[in-house]
């Protein structure tokens, strides 16, 4: 005998089945989405890129070693000194006992390193760790990063030129020499996605596309877990700190308030314990390099230079030598050379020095500016041994933009000072009309680009003192991430003008009168036969 349905459950259906359409038509929406849809993108480009053979990520050059042995991981050795710079190394060991070792470093990296580690155990239970674990884990928060930037450039609308900004974001931020760095232990993998969220959080504060909280929660735990990424970050924090303090003024309510001045406190008392706990990471190395990569090589006196820090003359001989090639490492690292040399030489006095003579401090700014429009360093490879490629082989595929951006923009300071005046032409009377109307949200969009430029400046300048023009993975790396965010900006607002501008012509009166122009013309040649 069938049995009846129950009333109950036909009620419940009926509004199922008649939701169903809706459902289906917002979630087609949602993924139709200009920025939904540049994210897919990006995460099908990942995918190819990052996690299918041929993996790409980027080599070792033992800089990283304090930072996985703090997450119990380890180098398996499988390749010498020089094989490891010029090939990406997948696997890594996990080490099977306590680690008590006195040379693991915790930063804000080994959360997300324990959290990859933990996955690939879960999953593969074989003693070693795939480096693929901790590009998936990164990768989800770059994902979320360039939606928020997607959003920012947008305005949340799905018109025509929503999709072509999308499209040059992806061409942009999804390059491989950007993408690449996902795959590795350097802390760019964090600082590509912090730095990135830091200004569109504010800009999309000031364009009150999200929820107030959220946005305020993500620009504090981004600048914690930047200042807190390496100790040459961590002043950054005092900045942002200030920053975040001053928001409060964005809104009355009273619990955002308190989120604003507390957070902005701790993020400014973390800064200055980290700037002293940290261990600073300058070697004698950095400081070879702050002196003949920088000081001496740009002086016109390098002995004179020299006196200044109260080092003999006769060291002038090593002026734009490397640290590798200079003398035999035996006298490097002697205790000579520590006494006579590297005890006189620190990122203070260099720092005093350079303001003292802006002539060569414009000249390391040019070469640093074109050091730093090369996103991965030459020497670091991208393919496995055994994938058969020579010695530091790098990726070719969908590198348009780092391709376009090393070879034919100008890589000097005078190029940078011209586009910061553009950027400050376009958006100060955003910042004006916001103080003036009294109204603190319409000056975020400004003070968002500014807090790019700031970092991106900031770090250009400590690249310098500590590393003279040497240093093309750290801080040279996040000026070029800021210099590519400010300009998609721009870039993103440029076209939306033109797309309005058109919007304005009357398009059916301009073919009328076009028409009516070629009739009038042909009916000329007529009456011109006629005659003849």
């Amino acid at each position: 005998m069938k049995k009846e349905p129950d009333v109950n459950t036909l009620h419940l259906e009926e509004p199922l089945k008649q939701n169903t359409p809706k459902i289906r038509v917002g979630l087609f929406k949602y993924f139709t989405k200009p920025s939904t849809l540049g994210v897919l993108v990006l995460c099908g480009l990942l995918l190819v890129v990052l996690f299918l053979p041929p993996v790409i990520g980027m080599a070792d050059d033992g800089s990283t070693a304090a930072i996985i042995t703090g997450s119990d991981l380890y180098n398996l050795g499988e390749l010498t000194p020089k094989e490891a710079m010029a090939y990406f190394q997948k696997n890594w060991g996990i080490m099977e006992y306590y680690n008590d070792s006195d040379n693991g470093q915790i930063t804000s990296q080994t959360p997300f390193l324990n959290a990859a580690r933990n996955l690939d155990r879960a999953y593969t239970w074989d003693g070693l760790f795939d480096m693929r674990f901790y590009g998936a884990v990164i990768a989800i928060f770059y994902l979320i990063a360039m939606y928020f930037l997607f959003e920012t450039v947008t305005y949340g609308k799905r018109a025509r030129w929503s999709y072509v900004i999308v499209g040059l974001g992806v061409i942009i931020f999804g390059d491989t020499a950007y993408t690449a760095w996902i795959n590795s232990f350097y802390p760019q993998a964090l600082s590509f996605f912090l730095v990135m969220i830091l200004g569109t959080s504010l800009i999309l504060m000031g364009q009150e596309k999200l929820n107030d909280y959220l946005l305020i929660g993500c620009f504090f735990l981004s600048g914690l877990l930047l200042c807190l990424l390496n100790q040459q970050y961590a002043l950054l924090g005092l900045f942002l700190g200030i920053l975040g303090i001053s928001l409060k003024y964005v809104s009355a309510d009273k619990y955002y308030i308190r989120i604003c001045v507390v957070g902005g406190s701790l993020l400014m008392l973390c800064s200055l314990t980290a700037f002293f706990v940290m261990p600073n990471g300058l070697t004698n190395l950095s400081a070879y390099h702050s002196m003949t990569r920088g000081v001496l090589m740009t002086a016109e006196n390098p002995e004179q230079a020299l006196k200044e820090f109260s080092i003999n003359p006769q060291y002038a001989v090593l002026t734009g030598t490397s640290y590798y090639q200079a003398i035999a490492p035996e006298t490097m690292n002697s205790q000579e050379m520590e006494t006579a040399f590297f005890s006189k030489v620190n990122p203070t006095g260099v720092a005093i020095y350079y303001l003292a003579n802006p002539g060569q401090l414009y000249e390391m700014l040019n070469r640093s500016v074109d050091s730093s429009f090369n996103i991965r360093p030459a020497w670091l490879g991208n393919y496995e041994i055994t994938q058969g490629y020579a010695p530091g082989a790098q990726t070719s595929f969908f590198t348009l933009w780092s391709f376009l951006k090393a070879n034919y923009l100008p890589g000097n300071f005078g190029f940078i000072i011209i586009w910061m005046g553009v950027i400050i032409g376009v958006y100060v009377r955003f910042f004006r009309k916001g103080i003036i109307e009294k109204n603190e949200r319409n000056t975020l969009r400004f003070v968002g680009l500014m807090t790019w430029l700031f970092i991106g400046l900031w770090e250009l300048y400590v690249a310098i003192i500590t590393s003279g023009d040497a240093d093309t993975l750290g801080h040279l790396f996040i000026f070029s991430l800021t210099f590519d965010l400010i300009s998609f900006i721009i870039l993103g607002k440029f076209i939306h003008w033109i797309e309005k501008q058109l919007r304005k012509v009357d398009w059916e009166a301009r073919k009328q009168a076009f028409l009516n122009r070629n009739k009038n013309k042909q009916k000329q040649r007529e009456q011109r036969g006629y005659r003849l």
